[in-house]
């Protein structure tokens, strides 16, 4: 297990080879306890920016903790059919085992302070997830349903299978799938896609409103894009991820391979592995910069980090992800920031119970309402 730990490691960190990572894909498919191991592993490197880190921290009792840990035999309660790592550009791998070490004690700790408060329960989600024909029919689905029960409804509707379908997942959910050219998609909460059942035109094009993470099959002849905000988002073969809800600014952040972004004007910007282009809205110049990976696709594990982000954000991120409302008592408490992470597979109360520690507000759960006031 050191040696497939080690593996883990370099995957993580961008630092494996060819022939490294064809051997840790055959052991995470062939052992259950190496994948239970590369996904909680994926899941405390995610989390590593969530909790504080003390210089006086005994890593080896911590980095032994982990070890305790991922070799227990539990229940992977929200499988991930196709996990994405989180690579850096750090040639130094130590800090690595040393932050997972960390994060594992501080989540523990955490963890235990969270009990203050938890028999509060988790607000009941019960919005599905449609998928609007192109004729109009709509077909609820649910996280276990395939591209082919789709394809089922559209061929006894006899719908062209060109013909744009429209994706829509509600808050408090997330959707992925496999397209018919072998893409895959990842959606958000409150997000929707459309595309057709089959790529039949020139270019496989897409439209999307919210958030998407898309891992596309290599085809040279047929370019894969997304329309999203006025951008036209272009790639071959490689995965990136894009956000763009209402009101809010449009990232397209690339992890792998390349990808070309354009504005109506015309403006046209190529991103390499590690950057992003931000457009503020539709009419504004795109602007290139380098991204925190773990971040920006904290979401693809559940996870969302903030760090000195205000509450009035950070409430509209909650509302999405948890279906619930949050209303400010105090016009003056959505100035307040805040700098944690909001786990979407832990109760409510952990993630207000981590505000409410600051000292600076309190809360009330009425239902599916959150109430925030200043103490």
């Amino acid at each position: 297990m050191n040696d497939v730990e080690q593996l883990i490691i370099d995957k993580l960190t961008g630092q494996i080879g060819e022939e490294d990572d064809l051997r840790l894909e055959e052991l995470i498919a062939q052992h259950q306890e190496v994948e239970q191991l590369w996904q909680q592993m994926q899941q405390v490197y995610a989390m590593r920016k969530a909790v504080s880190f003390d210089q006086s921290f005994n890593m080896e009792h911590a980095w032994e903790a982990l070890q305790q840990k991922v070799n227990m035999v539990q229940p992977v309660h929200e499988p991930v059919t196709d996990t994405v790592a989180f690579p850096i550009r750090n040639n130094n791998t130590h800090w690595l085992r040393y932050s997972i070490a960390a994060a594992v004690a501080g989540i523990i700790l955490v963890s235990l302070f969270f009990l203050i408060g938890s028999n509060r329960s988790k607000i009941t989600v019960s919005k599905g997830i449609l998928i609007k024909l192109a004729n109009g029919n709509v077909v609820h689905t649910s996280t276990q349903d395939s591209l082919a029960r789709w394809m089922g409804e559209v061929r006894k509707a006899k719908i062209d299978p060109s013909a744009l379908n429209t994706v829509m997942v509600p808050a408090g959910k997330r959707y992925n799938f496999q397209m018919s050219d072998g893409s895959k998609v990842w959606m958000n909460s409150i997000s929707t896609l459309q595309f057709p059942i089959l790529f039949t035109e020139p270019t496989r094009n897409l439209e999307l409103k919210g958030e998407a993470y898309f891992k596309v099959a290599h085809q040279a002849t047929q370019p894969f894009t997304v329309q999203v905000n006025g951008l036209t988002v272009t790639a071959l073969g490689t995965e990136f991820n894009i956000k763009s809800y209402d009101k809010e600014a449009t990232y397209i952040s690339l992890v792998t391979g390349s990808v070309s972004v354009q504005n109506a004007k015309g403006e046209r910007i190529i991103l390499l592995p590690g950057e992003w282009v931000v457009a503020e809205n539709r009419n504004s110049p795109l602007r290139k910069e380098l991204y925190d990976e773990t971040a920006a696709l904290g979401w693809m594990q559940g996870v969302y980090f903030f760090t000195n982000e205000k509450l009035q954000q950070i409430a509209v991120v909650a509302e999405r992800w948890l279906d619930i409302d949050i209303e400010l008592k105090d016009p003056s408490l959505a100035g307040i920031h805040f700098t944690g992470a909001l786990d979407r597979n832990k109760p409510l109360s952990h993630f207000f119970s981590m505000l409410a520690s600051s000292g600076d507000i309190r809360y009330e759960v009425r239902g599916s309402k959150v109430f925030v006031y200043r103490k």
